[in-house]
């Protein structure tokens, strides 16, 4: 897998750093077809060194864009940070369950009063024990009529034999002669309790204008006609700013704050909706940062003695993200080790106690985020030849009698002060071609 690069330079200057590559490696092919390298063992090795610098250089340009990315959800300057990522709640999640739509603002507060819910109709037939024969003359002859359209349902209390059916027998075919009715807008069932069953008509959705009627003769179906449940709108009332009004909808589910909020009615009583920050994802964004800054670190100190860059960007990470007050007032802490630790309790707590100071600390102008970041930055951009300076100059120097190997091409490219390779972003380049 090839290091990605070349980041904001122009085709002129990525076409330019090509020409020269294929231009060095031309010129290796056909010296080498006069003096063919002699020293297998020597090629050998330095393929080893080129390969442990390659991947070294591919763990830094990961783990250093990691932290970069992990401080981009935590800095104020990126749009996409923590801080701006509202989530809509609320109070009382029995009273109503609040999520946000679109583009919430941070400082919605709505006091909501709920007084009904939304309800749909439901019309249930007196209860016979279920294989129990109905009595003579109980056909069902009667009109479901709804907003939508109305069915005629027409059943016989006789089997063609002329025997009795039983109660379960005439709910069942009724049930099947309202369903095939799709456009109806009204759904039946056979609900059966203690051996007991009943025909049941509900509508198919809530409110007022979804009801329906049902006339006629219900025969063997005794009380369908009347309902158990009324068809009902949900009404709530809105408070904002001061300002009350009150609603009704067909549904339980309603929009708020000019449909940035969709909220689920759950039950009748009082309720705050409100928006803000998540303080669980900010804690897990520290969490990731504190993690990446550590990493980083490790791999520094693990090959600071690659080169001078890899030296000074150690030297720079080991300052820490901001002095040890300002770290603990994060419930962030050094372990014996010297590195990070965070106490995610502790960093909840200073959010819930002073959220617009801790957010400063952390996502602020020169809060830690933008320190991290501003350090991981600066160790990509700086040149490849001072990263790993030292593998370089003894990369050359295993291979002195060895002109045309991998490395002196490397170092011979290096030091040719193209400026395609004048920052770490491009170093992909060069190994795409040599790998």
């Amino acid at each position: 897998m090839a290091i990605s690069g070349i980041n904001g330079y122009n085709l002129y200057g990525y076409q330019n750093a090509m020409n020269m590559l294929k231009l060095s490696f031309v010129q290796n092919t056909q010296r080498q077809a006069v003096s063919p390298v002699k020293r297998p063992s020597s090629v050998s090795s330095s393929s080893s060194v080129y390969g442990d610098i390659q991947s070294f250089l591919k763990s830094y340009q990961s783990e250093l864009t990691g932290l970069e990315a992990a401080a981009s959800r935590l800095t104020g300057a990126s749009s996409r940070n923590v801080f701006n990522d509202y989530k809509a709640a609320s109070t009382d999640e029995q009273v109503a369950v609040a999520k946000g739509s679109y583009r919430l603002r941070g400082n919605t507060d709505i006091s909501l009063n709920v007084g009904a819910l939304a309800q749909a109709q439901k019309n249930i037939s007196s209860s016979h024990y279920s294989q129990e024969t109905v009595d003579e003359g109980a056909d069902m002859d009667f009109k479901i009529t709804s907003g939508s359209g109305e069915a005629l349902v027409s059943i016989s209390s006789m089997n063609e034999n002329g025997t009795a059916k039983t109660y379960n027998q005439m709910y069942q075919e009724a049930a099947k002669a309202i369903n095939a009715q799709s456009s109806l807008g009204v759904k039946a069932s056979v609900s059966n309790a203690e051996g007991k069953v009943s025909l049941v008509l509900t509508s198919k959705s809530t409110g007022e204008a979804n009801g329906f009627s049902v006339t006629g003769n219900v025969g063997a179906a005794a009380g369908l006609e009347n309902a158990s449940v009324q068809a009902q709108d949900a009404e709530y009332t809105v408070t904002e700013n001061g300002y009350s009004q009150t609603y009704h909808s067909s549904s339980n589910t309603i929009s708020l704050d000019y449909g940035r909020i969709d909220a689920a009615l759950k039950g009748t009583g009082d309720t705050r909706v409100y928006t803000g920050v998540d303080e669980d994802e900010v804690v897990s964004a520290v969490e990731d940062l504190v993690k990446g800054y550590n990493s980083v670190t490790k791999l520094l100190e693990e090959n600071a003695g690659r080169g001078t860059g890899a030296a000074a960007h150690l030297s720079s990470f080991k300052r820490g993200m901001a002095d040890e007050k300002t770290l603990k007032a994060l419930g962030i802490t050094y372990d014996k080790d010297g590195y990070l630790q965070l106490d995610k309790d502790a960093l909840k707590e200073a959010l819930e106690s002073d959220f617009e100071g801790t957010q400063s600390l952390i996502g602020g102008q020169f809060g830690i985020a933008d320190r991290a970041a501003a350090r991981a930055g600066s160790a990509l951009s700086d040149s490849v030849q001072r990263i790993v300076n030292q593998d370089l100059a003894s990369a050359i120097t295993q291979n002195q009698n060895d002109n045309y190997a991998g490395y002196t091409q490397f170092g011979n490219f290096v030091r040719s002060g193209a400026y395609n390779l004048s920052n770490y972003y491009t170093v992909g380049l060069l190994f795409n071609m040599m790998a």
